[in-house]
């Protein structure tokens, strides 16, 4: 059967929907004029990661499905997504997303000083989950204290 965009894209459709939907990225291509990119694009602030460069459809169809055995093994070993993201996330974000959902739909609550530290409570209006995030002091800035 002949590979064509529409069967490349429905096919990447597919899989966005459901053997990568459990996942913490989805599958995508684009057409250019010397062929087509094939992209892992993550569902937090992760650049993309390119899988192929100009290639025709067939090889871009190659890439796809090489993504989607890949996860279902991943699945299969039972390693699915994790819960909750990761502290290197949680930072590379700056503390902007749910740390369950990821939705930017967070509610800052108050603050308390500690040894060193600020915690703040947060909380998702989307899923409801709550968690602290905890600031190290490190310094002050000595331009914003009025002498």
């Amino acid at each position: 059967m002949k590979v064509t965009e529409k069967t490349l894209k429905a096919r990447c459709t597919e899989l966005n929907l459901a053997a990568l939907r459990d996942t913490t990225f989805g599958i995508s291509f684009e057409r250019f004029p010397k062929g087509y990119t094939v992209e892992i694009k993550y569902r937090d602030a992760t650049l993309p990661q390119v899988l192929a460069v100009e290639v025709t459809a067939s090889e871009a169809q190659a890439v796809i499905e090489g993504v989607a055995a890949g996860a279902a093994a991943v699945k299969a070993a039972g390693a699915v997504k994790p819960e909750y993201i990761t502290m290197e996330t949680f930072t590379r974000q700056a503390g902007a997303r749910c740390v369950k959902c990821q939705s930017k739909d967070i509610v800052l609550a108050h603050l308390t000083a500690g040894a060193g530290t600020i915690t703040q409570l947060c909380s998702c209006s989307r899923c409801g989950q709550t968690w602290d995030s905890v600031y190290a002091l490190s310094h002050f800035d000595y331009g914003a204290v009025a002498v």
